[in-house]
Order: structure tokens, then sequence, then C-alpha cells
């Protein structure tokens, strides 16, 4: 296993995250690598995993995969502690943890972990991952969305998702493959009613969707938005690129701004060609468009530098314990949670993308495939995929960027109002350091 120090750049849910700093207590030396715990097998074991997979299809296919866990190892019980909304799971981890009662694993954003580690509460897998046999075989974005800025593993995978263009395939009858035909194409059929596509940058405390979209169009035109320390990056050619890209696209009529999902509303409503969003926005999408006509699915263009994308979702954290078999126990069923049998049923329930290559071959998700061939294409994208730097203040920084999109798309100067942008979002990074 390497440990290469790469950009990382996380799609957080377009619900923005609470901009807690946790209070911990450190338990031990962080950073520490140790080898994983082989605890007794035959002890009676149970283990808590505080999550937030707690609405549709997540609950039961989650349950789905406890089941299957607990048959295959009767002696450890997962107690599943659900939490309503991430905002919420990130309160009740910091809670439990200073009061001395962590859960043993729990879903876990970068920049929680990074708080996490450093506080010495969580474990360094580093040599855990050694020992896995699993990291080979994890897509490479999804490797380095596991390691904190110290090039060290602290985190494994569980839900993942990656940018993709939805499309109404009367409107639009092949899917753009570069960002200069995806402007072309959103130009020629924004007529009448129709305006291309909508999007929602958020506000300065919740960046949304189209912020994204921005950070995946700076990545495909040059060095994204933000450094690999978390610096942000927005007055470089790429967000420029990025930005005059968007302000084009509304010059010519084929831009439009709005709030809650308005890419999917307007599919929906006929009155939009593209939606660019999620591979978890797929079901809403489906039932936006009602069968009026055909949802075309198509992996992100490609812009003059390369393909841009945006990694979503978490991962789980193994929280420090003095109990041995505890510990193997979570370890143990992390492992379980990423397996390619366990990561394809969990894909094909939920919409989100297997993190294990090998889930590819499972026939559960080579017949999905069969019926909806573009997740495939979307999964490999994990690969080249990018999340944000797990550093505290870069949330914040992002909702910088999103007034931003808004007052260029508005009208305002690009260079100066990315300017700005970078200005405050340094403030923002001093502040936090």
């Amino acid at each position: 296993m390497t440990s290469p120090l790469t950009r990382r750049h996380l799609l957080v849910g377009l619900g923005a995250l609470a901009l807690t700093t946790p209070v911990l207590a450190a338990c031990s030396s962080p950073g520490t690598p140790t080898a994983p715990p082989s605890g007794d097998p035959d002890a009676k074991v149970t283990i808590n995993f505080m999550h937030a997979m707690s609405s549709g299809a997540l609950k039961p296919a989650l349950q789905t995969i406890v089941d299957a866990f607990t048959a295959a190892n009767p002696n450890i019980t997962i107690q599943l502690t659900e939490q309503p909304n991430y905002g919420q799971l990130r309160a009740q981890i910091e809670a439990q943890t200073a009061a001395g009662a962590p859960p043993t694993i729990a879903q876990v954003y970068g920049d929680w972990a990074a708080d996490y580690a450093a506080s010495g509460v969580i474990v360094n897998l580093d040599e855990y991952a050694k020992q896995s046999g699993q990291w080979d075989d994890f897509f490479t974005g999804v490797q380095d969305d596991l390691k904190l800025t110290d090039g060290k593993v602290w985190m494994w995978p569980f839900n993942k998702s990656v940018m993709v263009q939805y499309y109404n395939s009367e409107l639009v009858k092949q899917a753009p493959t570069t960002w200069d035909e995806f402007a072309a194409t959103a130009a020629e059929v924004s007529t009448g009613k129709v305006i291309a596509l909508s999007i929602d940058p958020g506000d300065a405390s919740a960046p949304a969707g189209g912020t994204q979209l921005f950070e995946a169009l700076a990545e495909a035109f040059g060095d994204g938005a933000f450094a690999d320390d978390g610096t942000p990056t927005f007055d470089n050619e790429g967000s420029v690129k990025a930005l005059q890209f968007l302000v084009d696209l509304k010059q010519k009529n084929a831009l439009a701004l709005g709030k809650n999902y308005p890419g999917q509303q307007a599919l929906g409503s006929q009155t939009g060609a593209f939606d660019v969003s999620s591979v978890a926005s797929y079901q809403y999408n489906l039932q936006a468009v009602g069968g009026k006509f055909e949802l075309g699915v198509a992996t992100m263009p490609k812009g003059t530098v390369k393909v841009g994308n945006i990694m979503a979702g978490t991962n789980v954290a193994l929280f420090e314990t003095d109990d041995a078999n505890v510990k193997a126990a979570g370890w143990k069923f992390m492992q379980f949670l990423a397996s390619p049998e366990q990561q394809a049923q969990w894909a094909v329930a939920t919409g989100y993308l297997p993190v294990h290559k090998k889930a590819l071959d499972e026939s559960v998700f080579t017949d999905h495939v069969a019926k909806t061939p573009w997740v495939a294409d979307a999964t490999r994208q994990l690969d080249d995929s990018q999340s944000l730097p797990p550093a505290k203040w870069v949330q914040e920084a992002s909702g910088k960027l999103s007034t931003a999109i808004t007052d260029a798309v508005n009208g305002a100067d690009v260079t100066e109002t990315l300017k700005k942008a970078q200005e405050a979002a340094l403030k923002v990074q001093k502040d936090a350091s």
C-alpha cells in the first residue's frame, strides 16, 4: 500500500453541515500506527455503529448488510444508532466522545476525521489497510479520500457518489463529451420556454449543487478551487475559466439560477434540458420526469485539462477503545461493509457507487448495469474524482465561492468577483488556523 498525498475535494450534501469545532478529550497519542487487534474470535461482542442512513432505501439497505454480517458472525451484535441527518450525527458523535462513551464506528466526513485524529480519539488505519487485503482494489479516488493531509489512512470507505449529466433525450440527442460541446448544445436547445441548465449555488452559509458544479469545472479547466492543504485558490486559471464558462452560458440564455434542485425541477417541467448533479439524484430525477420522456444519463464532459468530477459521501472511522475485542469486531464489520459483495448490493439498492473494483463483477451489479449502462462508467470515474481537502475552514470558504458565483452570473466582473472571494476565503482560513 502506498500513501501519496493528493488533491482531495469532497462534495458535501446539498444541505450544508453545521460548522462546529468539536471539543474532544484526547485518549492517546494521535497518529501512531498499530496493527489491528486479533481479539478473541469466540467472545460475545456488541459494537455500536452511528450513522445517518435514515431515509428512503438507505435504512433497509444498511439493515440488510447488518443482517448478513450477523448471520456470518453470530457472536457479534451490531447496534445501529441512527441520526436523522449529518449535522445531528456529528453533534452526537462529539457529545458521546466528550463524555467518554464514543461509538465503536461512525460515518464521518474528512474534516470531522481531521479533528478526531488530532484529538487522538480515532484509530490510525495505516497498518490495518496494509493487512486488509482490500486496499489495492479500492478505486484511486476512494483511496485518496481515506487519508488526511498527513498522508495517513484514518478512514474506511462506505457510501460514495460522483456527478453525472442528466438530460432530456428528446432535446439532447447525444450527450456532450466535452464542455465545449455542452455549451454549444445548451445554447442550441435554449429556445422558447427552455433554459438548458438551472443551478443552485447556495449561499454563504450553505454551498449547494451549483458550487459543486463550479468545483468540477475548475478541475476540468485547471487546478481546482483548493490546494492540497485546503488553501483556497479561487483566483487561479481553472477557477476563472470555470466561472467564465457559467457566465457565458447565462449570456446565451442557457443558464438560470434557482433554489431547491432547480435542474431537477426544470427537467420535470420540460423547461430544462440538463441537470448536472450526483448519481444519487437518479431516482428523484426519474420521479420528476414521470415518464414524459426518456431520461438520458452520461458521465461528466471533459474540459481542457481533464474530466473534472466531485466525489461525495462519507467514510467510516474506528474509535479508540481499550477493549481489543470491540476494536477487532468493529474493524471486521468495516471490512465487511466495504467488501465487493456488500458494496454491489448496497449500490443497487441505494444508487451509491461501489467503492471496491471487484463489485463490478458481482452478478447483482452486472444485472443492474445491463439495465442502466451509465452506472459502470460513472463508477469508474471514482478513479479520478476529487474530494474537498479535510480542513475545518473549507466549508465556510466554499460559502464565499457560492456568493461569487451568484454575483458573477448576475453581472459582476468575473476576475474581480473571484479576487474578493479569494481574499474573504483566505481570511476564513487564517481565522480557523
